[in-house]
């Protein structure tokens, strides 16, 4: 029989999985399940030989069922010079294919942000980002244990276990690929990441990103879905309020803002946490006019406003905006009464800034 992956598990199918496969008694179960995910993920133990808080027999039977084997490998560590950033590029075991995670430190270096991926390369077909450019035939979802991989992977590096002041400080699922279209998968990640036994992390440390679909799961729009499933920040990528010319950058099928707009608010109401707007800073979207767009728009949906700097393509149609019509625009954001921030670029002399993952060598 195939060995179980533990990282694809949660604490609840862990539980029924030691009760009907190992014959653990049901009353022992949660205990059992308790101290694999302290040792696993709060200790970083490779092997049930360590759990030595169970008998060898159980050991051994456990050994038999399930395996503890990370789903993916470093192939290279890149590491900027300019800011600190560090790109990891991975390669999965299950097919030899790569995916990126990327640790960006905050200005003391002393404290990282954890940036995941959720595919191999991007299903999406946003003009304005590498990630889209890589061939779609070599495209899939990340299981549960591949995604658990890159933070496992890179808490090692940073010989990261604390059970508090953790290195990696937040986490945000805006590598390659968009969750909505593998949620099972980031849910089972996102209950692992902010089980108390596991990584402990809190709602507001972790966030997911989508540019907005209409997919549904149990007749739930998918953004709904995740508030109710996954109780974490939601970070909308919009990058241009004007709808015909939103579907002209990011050619991902006719969901309207118009659309959106509602999902988002429901998102809110169930959360009580605002929408993070992503929005890259282009010449031809960072005008008056996108602005008072996006001012309408922010009324109707409690959110803040990220700023983000275009890092250009090769061979693209796309220019960064300029910082004096950056400034203007926030200011008008600002003087409505809502929050903008400006985020600098970091990585990019790695190709590990926003919108450049591309699985790019350098040796």
């Amino acid at each position: 029989m195939e060995k179980k992956n533990f990282y694809d598990l949660t604490f609840d199918q862990l539980k029924e999985f030691l009760i009907e496969k190992v014959g653990i008694v049901e009353k022992q179960a949660k205990m059992r399940s308790q101290q694999m995910f302290n040792a696993i993920y709060k200790k970083n133990i490779k092997s049930f030989d360590e759990l030595t808080t169970f008998s060898l027999d159980l050991r051994e039977k456990i050994k038999d069922l399930i395996s503890l084997e990370r789903s993916a490998k470093i192939i290279e560590i890149q590491k900027s010079k300019n800011d600190g950033t560090i790109k990891f590029l991975l390669e999965l075991n299950k097919d030899k294919r790569q995916t990126e995670t990327v640790l960006i430190p905050n200005k003391s270096k002393s404290k990282y942000t954890i940036c995941l991926s959720v595919s191999v390369g991007c299903f999406l077909n946003c003009k304005f980002c590498a990630t889209a450019q890589i061939p779609k035939k070599l495209v899939r979802n990340l299981s549960a244990s591949e995604i658990m991989s890159q933070i496992m992977i890179c808490k090692e590096y940073l010989n990261d276990w604390k059970t508090s002041n953790k290195l990696v400080k937040t986490q945000v699922l805006m590598g390659s690929g968009d969750f909505a279209l593998n949620a099972e998968n980031v849910r089972t990640y996102i209950q692992n990441a902010k089980h108390k036994d596991s990584l402990d992390y809190g709602r507001t440390r972790i966030t997911v990103s989508s540019v907005g679909l209409g997919n549904k799961i149990k007749d739930l729009s998918v953004i709904e879905w995740a508030a109710r499933e996954l109780d974490v920040y939601f970070a909308w990528s919009l990058h241009n309020p004007i709808n015909k010319q939103r579907l002209e950058m990011m050619p991902n099928g006719n969901y309207s803002i118009d659309d959106l707009i509602p999902k988002f608010k429901k998102y809110y109401q169930i959360t009580k946490l605002p929408i993070f707007i992503e929005y890259v800073a282009l010449e031809n979207n960072i005008t008056k006019e996108h602005a008072n767009a996006l001012v309408s728009l922010m009324k109707k949906v409690p959110s803040k406003l990220n700023l983000i700097e275009y890092n250009p393509l090769d061979n693209r149609d796309f220019k960064p905006a300029t910082q004096e019509n950056i400034d203007i625009f926030s200011k008008i954001i600002q003087d409505n009464g809502f929050l903008a921030l400006f985020r600098k670029s970091k990585g990019r002399d790695i190709n590990a800034s926003c919108g450049s993952l591309a699985l790019k060598r350098v040796t």
